[in-house]
């Protein structure tokens, strides 16, 4: 049992102040009396620094925010890779969402990864929710993207797989209407008074069916970005807006 306001013995303290780095004091009471004190350490993914490193390689800024004491906090995030001016602890799940408004403010996009309900705030807050499928439901059901595997590279694989739709959709786009601006004016015999060529409808409605069976092929296309992932296409749920809010 703990007790808040229970004196804290001269020994106890001074064994606190020997608590290394990356660890977290826990104070033991005893009918309101200090005993004693725990040293809790989390134990970090093996494949964290590896998905922080992927991050900074494609030019996206790290931050950390935790609720452990500075220290600890500043101890994980320099081992991961973490510039120590984005480190942040002894944030209270408020904080954490008051910090990633205000990357807002300054025009940042924010996408945020959290597992607990102390990170559901935070979540909700971001531009990006993505969710650990192994952390409390309260944080999925606020995220956007839920990692259904609970690897961490699945970050970074979800940010490739989701440029590479709005790239095939660009794609899609410009086929769609280069092929539309030639298409139609022949199709209305623009063509006719110099060439004699004039498309039958059923040539033309060939022809616009030939123009999706190509944009379907293109999307299609998307399973070769698998092969550029970490372990395949990442399993992810991603919720509409509707789901979301």
């Amino acid at each position: 049992a703990g007790s808040a306001s229970a004196a804290i013995p001269p020994e106890i303290a001074a064994a606190t102040a020997e608590v290394r780095a990356g660890r977290t004091p826990v104070y033991v009471s005893v009918n309101g009396n200090v005993v004693g004190v725990m040293e809790m350490e989390d134990q970090v993914r093996p494949d964290a620094a590896e998905t922080i490193a992927r991050l900074q390689k494609r030019n996206m800024r790290t931050v950390l925010l935790s609720g452990d004491r500075q220290e600890t906090a500043e101890s994980v995030g320099i081992s991961l890779g973490i510039a120590l001016e984005d480190i942040f602890g002894d944030v209270r799940p408020e904080g954490k969402a008051a910090l990633i408004q205000r990357l807002q403010s300054e025009g940042r996009s924010v996408a945020m990864v959290g597992d607990g309900i102390n990170d559901a705030a935070a979540l909700a807050q971001a531009d990006v929710g993505i969710a650990m499928a192994g952390g409390v439901g309260a944080a999925s059901e606020v995220a956007s993207i839920v990692l259904l595997g609970d690897k961490l590279p699945q970050v970074v694989d979800s940010i490739e797989l989701s440029k590479a739709t709005f790239d095939k959709i660009k794609q899609n786009l410009g086929w769609a209407f280069a092929y539309n601006f030639v298409g139609i004016p022949i199709a209305a015999g623009a063509l006719l008074p110099f060439t004699g060529l004039a498309l039958t409808p059923s040539v033309a409605g060939g022809l616009m069916g030939f123009s999706s069976l190509g944009v379907m092929a293109n999307s299609l296309l998307l399973q070769l970005t698998s092969r550029k992932l970490s372990k395949g296409l990442p399993d992810y749920e991603i919720k509409s807006s509707d789901e979301e809010r």
